[in-house]
């Protein structure tokens, strides 16, 4: 479908259409005060107008949300932190620890949009869709983290 590159904002929200995956995709200083349920933000760790760094996404379901960087950075942006907390509360905000990507691949993109469409489209609970990735960066993961795509 795609081939296998960087993912800019564009080509993320262009997979998102086709797939009716109900995300948004900005910048870390412009997430939104909160998040509605049952949907998700792709986000970038760099400011608007910056060239991007790094994906990472949030994403709403039932009352409760996912924080997920492929990376396994637990400290999330405050801007994010803020959203999650206006959106449910602190005791309803999972945060993924695992490291699931390589530290020199460009695939966060993909990561995260596999996360998101497992729990939003394919309807996988947080944990089952974790559990696709090993917590060690992998060929397996990153192989896991494309297949939408190829």
């Amino acid at each position: 479908m795609f081939p296998i590159h960087t993912l800019s904002n564009f080509d993320i929200l262009e997979y998102a259409k086709l797939v009716g995956l109900p995300i948004d995709c900005l910048a870390k200083n412009v997430v939104p005060k909160t998040i509605p349920d049952n949907t998700g933000i792709i986000v970038n760790l760099n400011d608007l107008g910056q060239k991007g760094s790094h994906w990472i996404s949030v994403i709403r379901k039932n009352n409760k949300c996912l924080y997920y960087d492929p990376f396994g950075v637990i400290h999330m942006p405050k801007q994010v932190e803020k959203c999650l907390l206006n959106s449910v509360g602190e005791d309803n905000i999972f945060i993924s620890d695992g490291q699931n990507q390589h530290l020199v691949s460009y695939k966060c993109g993909y990561f995260c949009l596999f996360v998101c469409k497992s729990i939003l489209v394919d309807d996988k609970s947080f944990e089952r869709t974790l559990k696709e990735f090993r917590d060690i960066p992998s060929e397996k993961n990153e192989d896991r983290s494309d297949d939408l795509f190829i």
